[in-house]
């Protein structure tokens, strides 16, 4: 019987699927056998070759015209190889390959028909480790690089870093940071790696010293300038603030055109315009505006004065920080509203003994270029055209003129033509010189500085001695830290004997200094010898004495313990005396005394003056500072930061004038028969305290978004009881977008960061009594036994804080491995309760008294530009070219009704320039009257009244804004070029966009007719002003109608100059090391090499300006 057998399987269908995809799977395995199959028998190909010097490329070819195999690579991978010599017989292909190219790192993949050539990927490891400084404490900001690479990256708060090297031994890593000596470590398999950097300024771009807690550069959003050691030397100017404005033309120094170049004349600067008003327009005139808006100064964490950054050794600074916006300065709280500029000295390095000596000149050129006075035989053919030596009216008068005017031509031609302003001036050549010993075990370290640097001004007898030295120690407990620096200043300042160098400007070239027996003439006559003039150089001769001197002692104490590796507890304490005295002795003989007060009566025996000033200051100074950083889980880092400070000061100055020193060497003041007439001694005395407490946090997410925020409160004893206190605060957000992925992987942007910050500073550059109530009490009217007072000023309980609202918006661009920088900030200041004077009704005794009631605005920008020309660091050539631009805006919002008052006052006085004070206007606008220019037919100005009308009457009451007396746009443009030992560096300075009033228009061309004869004038007044009908010219005609401003003087005022050259050498070799020298360094500078200028005017009246060479050799043991 026959059976059918069926296969029977549980689930129908379901069996059937299972089925078809098992024969799938067979299929695509099959394939994939066949596919490895063609690629082993690609690979296993035979060929025979027998080439000789063929390149990489011939060889493939070779290879493809036996097989039917194709290549693809890239040639970079093959360029350091040279050409081949192939011989191979039936050999497989893979294997040929192999064998040509061994040890160079190349693997040949075959896919089908293809080879592919590309580079081994070696292998990845990843290590972290810690880097510190000598004492251990942890360094931040450290840039750490894969030698020949691009790879790194940049250490924590806390000293810590992670990185992802090759496998590969050994690997160079690079070490880089501020003040350190770049270091590199060969990395040889270790999973931890920590590594110890030694003191030396190299780089100052990765962190921010504020002056209170020290910030990664990489996650900081303040506006920041950070200026090295290097750069100090490189642009060099007379003193420390010029060279910070040679640098930073955010550092604003407003030139005084009277001082000049005179060494001992303090500068005033700002930065980001003026934040503060005067209290009245009669302290406007006075210039108090610019102490108002002086920076705040730090130094190693406590307060200076200008005066002492003007006069310290630069020598001795590691770095300064400019900090400009909110986010930077508001740690300062009140006193951060101008800007804070923070100063890092030197630390002794370790070691063994280390000697660094310099000596140098510096050489005073004036520069009289600007200067454009007539000779003798111009100024005398001047007063002959102007009548001066014709008297219609009396014919005994007339004949006396004629014979003067003979007299002084012969002189003329006999070639008498004296250059007065020669008389004053010598090239004056000073020295320089400093001493810097340091040394010690990594325990304890110490420092000695000396230096001593004398000034010889460009005007006789005029010079500036300041001697420094300073002492600092260093001991390292385990994790304490011990620090001590004490600073001695001492300066002797010494004013020219020669007067005001105006003096000698105004001198006419056709008299005499000396008779005929060689003795100096004392008076000269005017035309007509209806007036003597004094010979400025018979006071010279004299026994003047115009000196001043002072002595400053800081000292600072610091203990910091690192509680553990992410806390850190600081103590500082700074305390500060200085005292300041000042002569000025003139004796009897001095023409000051020739006036009828002196010669006449009793009046004779009160000739010779004595004023004497004296003065102490006391500082006290102390901080305590918690900071706390971490990183968590590698993308989160957080940085808190709390500082608890107090400070006393005390300052007292006491000055009076006596007279009567008949005999000029009776120059001791015991001699004096008297108080100056109606005088007595005068002084002032100020005494405040404040207290501050200060947070600041950080975050920062995986090194690309971070914000920080900062808060203080600051107590004064400056403001009304009521506001004893003020809250000041900033927050601030940036983003690295060079950390995105969008970015990674290509190789042109190395940075590029945007942040913005937002916070309130303030300011307390004001009197220590301004919220009391004071009185004046008179000793010289008496009452019975008892003595009177008044109420000299009205407090105000309720005087507020002044506060400035600060906006900043920034970006840092760097791009082709750092060969170009960019920098942008835009930012707007506001000021608010400006400290200002009310007026209240006169029936109270007092016209006015302090309030908050004035608003100032700056807006404006911040840019820089840098780029290496050539940056061949194998040939060691360099040359690099910056460039920076800032432009400011300043607007008044709001003034107090006493100040419009006084404006309105003040506008109708006949002077030059009004400094007035409008809503809406700058504080440094200009206000004239509109001219017409000259009339041709008449030799008048024709003006326009305040309604616009054509007028020949000068009327004060139609002056209006004119423009600004201060540059819209200022910068900078330096080169640095770098050849081995040897450098070159540049640095040209430029400003326009703002206004000037030419005062030498008025004061040396267009002069009164009866004072054409009492000085001489400006070349212009002969060939360019009006003198017959029809002439279209520039100046009016010589007449007795006072010439007032208008704005005919008023120009465009646009400035080129070079502010410093300075060339360098460092001389290395074995010569210098068989002496113990390390290297010799050579250095020339020159500073304020030219000016060019679109005002023709006088520069440097009562000192002139000079030219500037400094030369220095200095020696590294």
């Amino acid at each position: 019987m026959k059976k059918n057998r069926t296969n029977w399987h549980p689930g129908g269908r379901r069996c059937r699927k299972i089925e078809k995809i098992m024969k799938l799977w067979v299929l695509l395995m099959t394939l994939g056998c066949l596919s490895l199959s063609a690629n082993s028998l690609a690979q296993r190909q035979r060929i025979s070759l027998d080439l000789k010097d063929c390149t990489v490329m011939s060889l493939f070819q070779a290879i493809q015209q036996q097989t039917n195999l194709y290549f693809v690579y890239n040639q970079k991978n093959f360029a350091g190889i040279d050409k081949l010599n192939v011989q191979a017989k039936e050999e497989e292909v893979e294997t040929l390959l192999n064998r040509l190219f061994q040890g160079q790192k190349i693997a040949f993949i075959f896919d089908d028909n293809t080879v592919i050539a590309k580079p081994l990927q070696p292998e990845q490891v990843s290590i972290q480790g810690r880097v510190v400084d000598r004492t251990k404490a942890p360094l931040p900001g450290v840039a750490i690089m894969i030698q020949g690479t691009t790879l790194g990256v940049t250490s924590d708060v806390d000293g810590h870093f992670k990185l992802t090297i090759p496998d590969k031994q050994p690997v160079i890593l690079v070490f880089s940071f501020v003040g350190m000596k770049t270091k590199e470590v060969a990395w040889k398999g270790e999973k931890e790696l920590n590594v110890t950097m030694e003191d030396e300024i190299t780089e100052m771009e990765e962190v921010v010293v504020t002056g209170m807690f020290n910030k990664a550069r990489e996650s900081y959003t303040g506006a920041v300038t950070t200026i090295k050691s290097d750069d100090l030397v490189a642009y060099k100017g007379q003193n420390l603030i010029s060279t910070l404005k040679n640098i930073d033309p955010s550092i604003n120094i407003l030139m005084d055109n009277s001082v000049g170049s005179n060494p001992n004349a303090l500068p005033q600067m700002n930065m980001r315009g003026n934040s503060s008003l005067p209290m009245s327009v009669e302290e406007f005139n006075e210039g108090v505006r610019n102490q108002l808006n002086t920076p705040l100064i730090i130094m190693d964490g406590f307060e200076i004065s200008l005066q002492k950054l003007m006069d310290y050794n630069d020598e001795e600074i590691a770095s300064i920080n400019i900090l400009k916006d909110a986010s930077a300065t508001a740690i300062y709280g009140s006193r951060g509203a101008n800007g804070v500029i923070v100063i890092v000295s030197k630390a002794p390095e370790a070691g063994h003994l280390k000697v660094m000596a310099q000596a140098g000149i510096n050489i005073e050129i004036p520069d009289l270029s600007s200067y454009n006075l007539m000779n003798a035989e111009e100024k005398l053919e001047l007063e002959y055209q102007t009548g001066l030596y014709t008297n219609t009216l009396s014919p005994t008068t007339d004949l006396k003129l004629k014979e003067q005017y003979q007299a002084r031509l012969r002189d003329v031609l006999d070639g008498v033509d004296t250059y007065w302003l020669s008389k004053p001036l010598r090239t004056g050549v000073g020295q320089k010189y400093n001493l810097r010993l340091e040394g010690g075990s990594e325990e304890f370290r110490w420092g000695v500085s000396l230096a001593y640097n004398n000034i010889a001004g460009a005007m006789k007898d005029s010079q500036r001695n300041n001697f420094n030295g300073a002492i600092t120690l260093t001991y390292n407990y385990k994790n304490v830290i011990f620090k001590n620096q004490t600073n001695v200043g001492l300066n002797k300042a010494y004013e020219s004997k020669y007067g005001s160098f105006s003096d000698y400007a105004n001198m006419n070239p056709y008299e005499r200094p000396y008779n005929e027996n060689g003795e100096i003439n004392r008076t000269f006559y005017n035309v007509g010898q209806s007036k003597t003039i004094a010979n400025p150089l018979y006071d010279a001769a004299l026994n003047v004495r115009n000196e001043s001197n002072y002595t400053e002692l800081i000292n600072n104490f610091s203990i910091e313990w690192s509680v553990t590796t992410d806390l850190k507890l600081r103590g500082q304490i700074g305390i500060s005396k200085k005292t300041n005295m000042s002569d000025l002795f003139y004796p009897a003989e001095h023409s000051m005394f020739l006036t009828s007060a002196y010669t006449e009566g009793d009046g004779y025996f009160r000739r010779g003056q004595y004023t004497y000033g004296v003065g102490e200051n006391h500082n006290y100074d102390g901080n305590v500072t918690l900071s706390y950083s971490k990183n968590f889980r590698e993308k989160h880092q957080l940085y808190v930061g709390l500082d608890y400070s107090l400070a006393q000061s005390k300052t007292y100055n006491y000055k009076f004038v006596v007279e009567g020193l008949s005999n000029e060497d009776l120059d001791f003041i015991g001699n004096a028969l008297q108080y100056k007439e109606n005088g007595k001694p005068t002084g002032t005395e100020n005494f405040s305290r404040r207290i501050g407490l200060t947070g600041n946090a950080n975050y920062t997410y995986n090194n690309r978004y971070y914000v920080d925020f900062s808060y203080r409160i600051d107590g004064s004893s400056q403001f009304g009881s009521k506001n004893k206190f003020a809250p000041f605060w900033s927050t601030g957000i940036g983003w690295n977008l060079h950390r995105e992925k969008f970015l990674a992987g290509q190789d042109v942007i190395n940075t590029l960061r945007l942040k913005a910050s937002y916070g309130q500073t303030g300011s307390q550059q004001f009197s220590a009594y301004q919220a009391l109530s004071t009185y004046q009490y008179y000793s010289d009217k008496k009452y019975i036994n008892w003595g009177g007072a008044a109420l000299m000023g009205h407090g105000n309980e309720n005087l507020k804080w002044q506060l400035t609202d600060q906006y900043n918006l920034g970006t840092e661009i760097s791009a082709w491995n750092n060969r170009l920088t960019f920098s942008f900030d835009y930012y707007l200041k506001k000021t608010s309760n400006l400290l200002s004077q009310m007026d209240i009704p006169l029936a109270t005794g007092f016209g006015s008294y302090v309030d908050n009631v004035g608003e100032v605005k700056n807006t404006g920008f911040e840019t820089s530009l840098s780029g290496y020309v050539i940056r061949d660091t194998e040939r060691k050539l360099i040359w690099l070219v910056s460039g920076k631009l800032v432009y400011n805006k300043n607007k008044i919002t709001r003034l107090s009704d006493a100040i419009k008052q006084q404006t309105e006052e003040y506008k109708l006085q006949e002077v030059d320039v009004n400094n007035l004070f409008y809503e809406g206007y700058s504080q440094n606008s200009i206000y004239a009257v509109r001219s017409l220019g000259i009339d041709p037919s008449t030799g008048n100005e024709i003006f326009l009244d305040k309604d616009g009308n054509i007028t020949d009457t000068w009327n004060p009451s139609a002056k209006v804004y004119l423009g600004v007396n201060e540059p819209t746009f200022r910068g900078n443009a330096s080169t640095m070029f770098m050849y081995k030992n040897l450098s070159l560096n540049l640095s040209f300075g430029f400003h326009w966009g703002g206004k000037l009033y030419n005062e030498t228009l008025i004061d040396k061309v267009e002069v009164l007719r009866s004072s054409v004869g009492e000085r001489n004038l400006d070349k212009r007044v002969l060939e360019d002003r009006w003198s017959e009908a029809g002439d279209l010219v520039f100046f009016k005609k010589i007449s007795n109608v006072k010439t007032h401003a208008t704005s005919r003087f008023v120009m465009n005022d646009r400035v080129f100059e070079l502010q410093t050259a300075t060339l360098q050498y460092k001389w290395e070799s074995d010569f210098l090391k068989k002496a113990n020298i390390q290297n010799m360094t050579f250095g020339i500078n020159m500073s304020d090499v030219f000016y060019l200028s679109s005002v023709k005017r006088e520069r440097g009246t009562s000192y002139p300006f000079a030219r500037r060479v400094g030369m220095t050799v200095s020696l590294l043991f």
